[in-house]
């Protein structure tokens, strides 16, 4: 419990390393989403409807990101949100620029491979410092 405003407790809710969305689409575990104005990782399977948890959280993963899209190591990928399609983010959301409509998605720990693959720290719970 912490003091908050006018000295109104505020009480622990989560770790918040997830927050619950509902889904308007459906979506497969793992995978890239945008939903209730949240980006992240989905945390299960779901279709229009349900409601799933959605992983937020500061650790590394490795992404698969559009082969025209140069990453290096120290660069950060944000995803331009009115470029998602249903839940998921077309391959022009992904870009290297911050700007309006921009969420900063994660931070590169490696360049981009071969195989379009970068591993990087999410940054997904930064979204409101967008």
């Amino acid at each position: 419990m912490a003091t908050t405003v006018a000295g109104s407790e505020a009480y622990f809710e989560s770790d918040g390393k997830a927050v619950n969305v509902d889904l308007l689409y459906t979506v497969a575990k793992n995978s890239v989403i945008y939903a209730d104005a949240w980006l992240g990782l989905a945390g299960d399977d779901g279709d229009s409807g349900d409601s799933i948890a959605l992983i937020a959280d500061n650790r590394e993963y490795q992404f698969e990101v559009p082969s025209g899209l140069s990453v290096s190591k120290g660069d950060i990928v944000y995803i331009t949100v009115a470029t998602v399609t249903g839940h998921y983010p077309d391959d022009e959301a992904y870009g290297t620029s911050a700007g309006a409509g921009n969420i900063a998605f994660f931070k590169a720990t490696a360049d981009k491979d071969a195989n379009n693959i970068v591993t990087g720290i999410m940054l997904a719970h930064n979204a409101l410092l967008s």
